[in-house]
């Protein structure tokens, strides 16, 4: 993420995509409780997409090594839904 307005820029638009993955995490896990895992997983796989982005635009090995641990957990977490739906 570049933007003319430099550092604080690129720092909101990284919060918004954070933000807007956490917010998309607590929806999948109220889908997780009403049964819907096939909304839930879609829910997560686009949190999973977010912290991809988010790899993507770090700079610092640090970051991008934490956010690819996050989008591989996420999901792993997709898989294991799509699985257990396939189940049932």
């Amino acid at each position: 993420m570049s933007h003319p307005l430099g550092a604080l820029a690129d720092n909101m638009a990284a919060y918004a995509i954070y933000a807007t993955a956490q917010s998309g995490m607590r929806r999948a896990y109220t889908l997780i409780d009403a049964g819907d895992l096939a909304a839930a997983a879609n829910e997560i796989e686009s949190a999973a997409h977010a912290a991809e982005v988010l790899a993507r635009a770090s700079t610092e090995l640090d970051r991008i090594a934490h956010w690819r641990r996050v989008a591989d957990a996420r999901q792993h977490f997709v898989d294991q839904l799509k699985a257990e739906k396939a189940a049932a």
